[in-house]
This record gives structure tokens, C-alpha cells and sequence, in this order.
């Protein structure tokens, strides 16, 4: 964690994922930061975050909604597997202000900057567009630094990527699953055991033809593919998305999440 880990635990005013945590469960006598504290409960704070746009608070809050009562154990896991020194890290995560000035091999941007269609959804809203000039003006700003802060290779989700770009061997585009794909969470499955059906006519190809739809079928993994491979699991990337970015057969890919231990850590099933 570039910087202090505990420190991304707290925003700048002070209030910690804890306050927030604590206001969700209602336990008002364990809040220590003053602001979070004056709150009746989680919908005065996001009153509060709407009027004030207050960014770092609205994310604690996106992740206490998310995570909930597990983040505690979250945390803790992070921390224990937490190295102080970098060169020994095997991924640096940092915020865009903690990485100004440094530079690293590989970067992946997470999906949370300004996007190319805001800003033309902003550019009608000529009134809007003035009077948040200099906000909008940082928000670009954060990318560019975001961006450049990566000296061989760029992993940045497909919406941030200009219309028309150039195509580029070191620039990975990232698909950005949609809202509305994702399964309900009150869904229910009602099979207790799901058995997943071999592809016959996929095992009768040979190995040229498989390398005609799948450019890398059988080639050995490189140690380079296998740190692309956990950053986009740890994206959330699905299987067949995996298959499609790495040019090889989903069973590959299986195969491969199972050896590298990734498929209890990012519960691919």
C-alpha cells in the first residue's frame, strides 16, 4: 500500500471506515469523529454527502454498504498480507495523490475516473460546465496522472478509453461488466450442486485447429501472463472474458485460476 496502510482506512477530515461502520450498525457510543457522530443514522449521511459531494466519504459509504459487518475481517487480511517494503510486493495499491512522482512496470486503473461521455453529457449543460470548470478540470487531471505513472504496460476499463484511440500492444482494454447482466442478489439458485458439462467437440480439435480460434491454446504461461491473469481476477473479469483477453480455451483458464490458487481467493466456481 503506497503510503501509510492505515491511512486508507480514514478520510482527510478525520472520520474513519469505523465511524461509518459503527453509524451503520447504530452503535453511536463507539463513533469518535464528531461529524459521523452528529448523523441519526446512514441515510442523514448520505443526505449530507449529497449536498457537500464529499467524495472520500461516499466511497467509505459504497463500501460499508457493499461489505457491511466484514470488513473488519477484511481488513485484517489485507494487513496480513501487507509488506513494508515495496520492492518486495508483489502488487502496489495506491490513490492517484499517493502515486504523483512514482512510476511502475505495470499499471491497472480501477473504473472510477471521468469518463469521455460525462464530459460530453457536461458539455450541454453549459451553465453546469462553467460553474464546475476547476472540479472538472481536476478530475482530468487525476487521470492524466493516473495514466502516466506506468512505464511498459496499461490495464484501463473500456470506459475510460477515448473514441477512436489507436490501438496499442502495451495499452489492455478492460471490459466493464454491465449492471444489468449481473445475477439479482436475492436471486436463489435452487440446485445444490451444479455440474458443468464437458465440451466433446472442443476436445476432438487438434491442436492447430484450437490455435486457429484460440491463438494461444497450449503455449506455456509466462510468469508476466500469470500477474495479468490474478489483476483480472481480482477485476471481477468472468471466465469467458479471461479466455477472450488471453486467446485460450475457458478449460485453459480454469485450469490455470486452480493452479495458481485463485479460484477459492476470487470465488471462481
Amino acid at each position: 500500500m503506497e503510503g501509510n496502510i492505515n491511512s486508507y482506512t480514514y478520510a482527510d477530515e478525520g472520520a474513519s471506515l469505523y465511524d461509518v461502520l459503527n453509524l451503520y450498525n447504530s452503535k453511536h457510543f463507539l463513533i469518535k469523529d464528531k461529524l459521523i457522530k452528529a448523523m441519526a443514522d446512514m441515510s442523514e449521511l448520505v443526505d449530507y454527502i449529497e449536498k457537500t459531494e464529499d467524495v472520500q466519504l461516499a466511497i467509505m459509504v459504497k463500501i460499508i454498504k457493499e461489505y457491511g459487518n466484514k470488513i473488519p475481517e477484511i481488513i485484517k487480511a489485507i494487513k496480513e498480507k501487507h509488506v513494508d517494503d515495496k520492492e518486495n510486493a508483489e502488487m502496489i495499491f495506491s490513490t492517484v495523490h499517493r502515486c504523483k512522482g512514482m512510476e511502475y512496470d505495470t499499471i491497472q486503473l480501477v473504473n472510477d475516473f471521468i469518463t469521455e461521455e460525462k464530459l460530453e453529457k457536461l458539455k450541454l449543460d453549459k451553465k453546469g460546465l462553467e460553474a464546475n470548470a476547476t472540479k472538472i478540470n481536476e478530475e482530468i487531471n487525476m487521470l492524466y496522472v493516473a495514466v502516466t505513472r506506468t512505464k511498459n504496460n496499461l490495464y484501463i476499463p473500456e470506459t475510460l478509453m477515448p473514441k477512436a484511440f489507436p490501438v496499442s500492444s502495451q495499452i489492455r482494454v478492460l471490459k466493464v461488466a454491465n449492471e444489468d447482466d449481473k445475477k439479482p442478489e436475492n436471486s436463489v439458485n435452487t440446485n445444490s450442486k451444479v455440474v458443468r458439462k464437458e465440451n466433446t467437440k472442443e476436445k476432438a480439435y487438434s491442436v492447430e485447429v484450437l490455435r486457429n480460434k484460440h491463438k494461444d491454446a497450449y503455449k506455456p504461461w509466462s510468469s508476466e501472463q500469470d500477474k495479468q491473469l490474478e489483476y483480472l481476477c481480482c477485476d471481477g473479469l468472468e471466465i469467458k472474458e479471461l479466455a477472450n483477453h488471453f486467446g485460450r480455451t475457458t478449460g485453459a483458464i480454469r485450469s490455470r485460476i486452480t493452479k495458481l490458487g485463485l479460484e477459492v481467493l476470487y470465488d471462481y466456481k
